[in-house]
């Protein structure tokens, strides 16, 4: 029995040719148009995220939390100079290993210094703002810029360089100002005199 084969009439390739058409062009379009709009909140997960593929651009700022952050990949490198204060760091947290040798001021540390002249220079202090004032002879103040009413306080007759120099010396709170340190300089008998002196402010 023959059989013959029927070629499609032109009006059914037409038919035919829109549909190929409009599938291809569909496909395309909906690869190009997919966006955020497109996507249903919270059904975007992990795995359809392609390794590396994410950038700091792409998180909103203030977004991330502790839970969502690898804790043994946080290093130094991923943190930006200067963004994190006392808050972000856990009690106990940060022990020696963590701090480089002599990379703490004596501010850091809670230990403050002047070394001053007999005629009230300033030659040496453990940080900007010290001053000295000279409030007669043998008396001194000096201002540490900062409340030192709480902290302890020693000194010792000596200049700021080579050399030494006898006498007697007493220290207490500076009465009317909470960040100023009072200075009685003597002689060895006692008699007021002005002599160079190393004031140490522990806090």
């Amino acid at each position: 029995m023959n059989r013959t084969s029927r070629m499609p009439s032109l009006p059914h390739l037409l038919v035919l040719l829109a549909i190929a058409v409009v599938l291809s062009s569909g496909t395309a379009y909906a690869a190009k148009q997919i966006s955020g709009k497109n996507i249903k909140n919270n059904s975007v997960t992990t795995r359809d995220i392609r390794n590396g593929s994410l950038t700091g651009a792409d998180v909103a700022d203030g977004s991330l939390t502790a839970a969502d952050l690898l804790l043994a990949p946080l290093t130094g490198a991923n943190v930006v100079d200067g963004s994190l204060t006392s808050a972000d760091l856990a009690d106990d947290s940060v022990g020696s290993a963590e701090v480089a040798d002599f990379a703490l001021s004596n501010e850091d540390v809670g230990v403050l210094f002047a070394q001053v002249s007999g005629a009230g220079v300033l030659d040496n202090a453990s940080g900007p703002g010290v001053t000295v004032t000279k409030v007669g002879t043998g008396t001194y103040e000096v201002d540490f810029a900062r409340n030192v009413s709480a902290c302890a306080f020693t000194a010792t007759i000596g200049p700021s360089g080579a050399g030494g120099a006898d006498g007697e010396i007493n220290v207490a709170d500076r009465s009317g100002n909470v960040e100023g340190v009072f200075v009685d300089t003597n002689t060895s008998t006692g008699a007021a005199a002005d002599r160079a002196f190393q004031l140490i402010v522990v806090c």
